[in-house]
């Protein structure tokens, strides 16, 4: 995570691809927390996204999320039951993807580090790799 900052900027934004109601598990808002948020199973959630960075074939789970000031920020999804995958994309314009990851050093968890200004918004996007599913917890802290 250290060293891996992208600045957001969505003044020019594009429309969004449209997130379907399935897969999203909610906005959070501009929440931080360890867990901010929790997902029972993403084993009955349907696959509309294609990460980036390995499976893009599994079922998966998203939430939006506004960034509430200027900063660096820490996504994880540690705690998680499964080999996670998680992409971030601007919410604005969603084929704009800002970081994937899918192993965090020796965990099968994800983790990103991001510097974001504030008030873009993203979609964070949570899945399997390969296919496997289970319970999703999302971190979100400010470093």
């Amino acid at each position: 995570m250290p060293g891996e900052a992208e600045v957001l900027d969505d003044s020019q934004s594009e429309e969004p691809r449209r997130v379907e109601a399935q897969t999203l598990a909610g906005d959070l808002g501009s929440a931080l927390g360890s867990p901010v948020a929790t997902y029972a199973t993403t084993c009955t959630a349907s696959n509309q996204w294609a990460t980036t960075c390995r499976s893009g074939s599994s079922r998966d789970v998203s939430w939006v999320w506004r960034v509430p000031e200027t900063a660096t920020y820490s996504f994880s999804t540690r705690g998680s039951n499964f080999d996670t995958i998680m992409e971030i994309r601007n919410y604005k314009a969603t084929n704009e993807v800002l970081k994937c990851n899918d192993d965090s050093g020796t965990s099968t968890t994800s983790a990103i580090g991001l510097t974001l200004i504030k008030g873009s918004q993203l979609l964070i996007i949570v899945e399997g790799y390969e296919g496997e599913c289970g319970n999703v917890q999302l971190h979100i802290t400010k470093r």
